[in-house]
């Protein structure tokens, strides 16, 4: 590098993340060459959360989720949660006491990740599995507090990366109620940075001994485990300024805060501590959304950004949108007095259609499955990122209405019940459209699982499972026959055997089986027409919709038969075939001809056997002997 006349040769040191950068710098500026440097080196450093990010975050778990968020039963759904989020935050990992512990109590932090959850080998394939497939694990991250495994404090003395690691009574805050009990001995840490917690031990985050430990602890749980990044639990209990310090010695660029409470001055100003080295979840917007529908004026839904511009409430407008994780609930407010009541998808559909990071909850995602996925095939298919640029184009108490513009496409969101509609878009471009809720875009959608409109097939899922009196089954929510997928659809073989005592079989299609009628029924999973609907063999085909969650469901039904169902998704109809011989088989005009006379030996010229399903037409059928011309009526 020429710098004033002066060769300056740089040799480029392989990036530690634990090397002096103070240092380099003012070698640097010593030399003049600092500020050219600058921008190029800081570069190298976490931003706490990349600039125009555009993956959705899943909220893996939710309180007591012992079975739904088991590691071996996340790592079951790979496949299917790969295509919708790029980030899953999952409980703490570390051994914390006894069975159903949700972590909030921690004790192990560098070994014994032997969690309610599962195995430490366990935890290992799950993360390696989702981290083939492009996914990254958030950790819950609990260093507020601590807990002693058989008292007060006695922590853990811990070996990883050659040292061992272990905090005392110096690390402990002076004023935690441990110094004010009854046979407990005093700690004799600085006094708190931030507000207390009753029942753990509160660390001082302004020991030497203390930040070491927490730095090396998200260092190992990135390291270690393979965590992409932290969500940090009760931010509120010291200085952001700490999680500044942590995550950039460990390199951490997926970085998020608990910091709970509902003014936009005191999130940004956590942020701020940070050094902007932290996102924050977006609880202003949260308690905005909660306001909205529960209050049914939509109007709360938005903020005017520096006292002039419409904006999406919260973090999300101007300035703060890359810091900004959204959600609708998490496994707190889901419990407590500040659970969301009201329209679920819609209120996803406004953070998934707002700037941001997105957060999906579990248990929305499970009862809203079809919906959601096919926002966030909306949302991908135009590049929406967290720094997208928004115009409100509606606000009222019955309408919010804004278009957002990502990378590839602009899409409009519209929630609640007013009859609107955006200029320049069309019937044609809707994607999406629920109850109360609509998304226009003028972008093709072939996601995973949704986003087609009209008649492209972009919904299609990836299977389709027939369920009710087919082959044997009856109805039940784990039983049904996976279908094969074609071109435009499904087809399958199957036998319609019905109920003992009936003529007829009933069925209906799934997108998925489950673990309950409830889940099988969850809104966007099942599919049936909307009154029991015949199907008659080798006749017309029949629509059907998807059922809406909670409502009864109906089915069609057919005689007891063997036959073959086909499936057109594009046009979301159904039809039967017969297999055990084509009904009103004829040659020319000669009418003698029966079923069982044909179907045994005859064959097309192309081979295919007369007893496979043929459509009404002309057909040239040989035998071993001879070539007749036939006509499927």
């Amino acid at each position: 590098m020429k710098h004033n006349g002066f060769l300056l040769t740089l040799h480029l040191i392989p990036y530690q993340t634990n090397f002096n950068y103070n240092y380099i710098m003012k070698i640097l500026r010593s030399l003049g060459v600092a500020a050219v440097l600058l921008a190029s080196a800081s570069q190298a450093f976490p931003v706490g959360w990349p600039a125009n990010y555009q993956g959705v975050m899943l909220q893996g778990f939710y309180w007591d989720s012992y079975t739904d968020s088991k590691w071996t039963n996340l790592e079951s759904q790979a496949d299917e949660l790969s295509q919708y989020f790029k980030l899953i935050w999952i409980p703490n990992s570390g051994k914390c006491g006894g069975a159903n512990n949700m972590g909030y109590m921690p004790q192990y932090w560098f070994t014994n990740h032997n969690s309610s959850f599962g195995t430490e080998a366990q935890l290992l394939s799950m993360i390696s599995t989702y981290k083939a497939k492009g996914v990254g694990f958030i950790a819950d991250c609990v260093i507020n507090h601590r807990n002693g495994v058989t008292n007060w404090y006695d922590f853990p003395v811990e070996q990883w990366n050659g040292q061992t690691w272990k905090i005392g009574l110096e690390g402990i805050c002076s004023n935690d109620e441990m110094a004010y009990a009854s046979g407990q001995p005093k700690p004799t840490g600085a006094q708190d940075t931030g507000e207390n917690f009753d029942g753990c031990r509160d660390l001082d985050h302004t020991n030497a001994n203390v930040q070491n430990n927490c730095k090396n602890y998200v260092k190992c749980l990135k390291e270690k485990y393979g965590y992409v990044g932290m969500r940090y639990d009760m931010v509120k209990g010291y200085s952001g300024y700490y999680n500044g310090i942590y995550n950039s010695y460990a390199n951490i660029d997926y970085s998020v805060g608990e910091y709970w409470d509902g003014s936009y001055d005191a999130v940004k100003a956590w942020i701020d501590a940070t050094g902007k080295k932290s996102a924050a979840f977006d609880f202003p917007c949260k308690y905005c959304i909660n306001e909205a529908f529960h209050n049914n004026d939509l109007t709360k839904l938005v903020w005017k950004a520096n006292g002039t511009t419409d904006q999406p409430a919260g973090m999300i407008h101007f300035g703060y949108q890359q810091y900004a994780v959204t959600f609708v609930d998490n496994h707190d407010t889901y419990r407590d007095g500040s659970k969301f009541n009201g329209n679920v998808v819609a209120a996803n559909a406004f953070i998934l259609f707002s700037p941001g990071t997105p957060c999906v909850f579990l248990p929305h995602y499970k009862a809203h499955k079809a919906e959601i996925q096919k926002l966030i095939d909306i949302r991908n298919a135009c590049g929406i990122h967290n720094q997208s640029a928004v115009t409100v184009l509606r606000t009222s108490r019955d309408c919010y209405m804004a278009e957002i513009t990502g990378t590839k496409g602009k899409a409009v969101v519209k929630i609640g019940p007013a009859m609107a509609s955006p200029s320049g878009y069309s019937d044609s471009d809707i994607k999406a459209a629920g109850n109360d809720y609509c998304v226009w875009t003028k972008v093709a959608v072939n996601g995973g699982g949704g986003g087609g409109g009209g008649n492209t097939g972009g919904d299609m899922p990836d299977a389709l499972y027939v369920i009710g009196e087919t082959n044997n089954h009856t109805w039940h929510y784990a039983t049904g026959d996976k279908m094969d997928k074609t071109d435009n659809g499904f087809s399958i073989n199957l036998s319609v055997t019905g109920a003992p005592t009936s003529q007829n079989g009933y069925f209906s299609f799934a997108k998925s089986l489950a673990d309950s009628w409830d889940n099988l029924n969850a809104s966007g999973n099942r599919f049936a027409p909307s009154i029991d609907t015949p199907l008659t063999p080798n006749g017309p085909a029949a629509s059907f919709v998807e059922v809406p969650y909670g409502t009864d469901a109906k089915a069609f039904y057919a005689p007891k038969g063997q036959y073959k169902l086909v499936i057109d998704w594009p046009n979301k109809t159904a039809k039967l075939l017969s297999i055990t011989g084509i009904d009103n088989l004829v040659q020319d005009s000669d009418t003698s001809i029966t079923d069982t006379e044909i179907a045994p030996s005859y064959y097309t010229l192309d081979g295919r056997p007369v007893n496979a399903p043929l459509a009404p037409g002309l057909y040239i059928v040989r035998t071993a002997n001879s070539t007749r011309k036939i006509i499927v009526k």
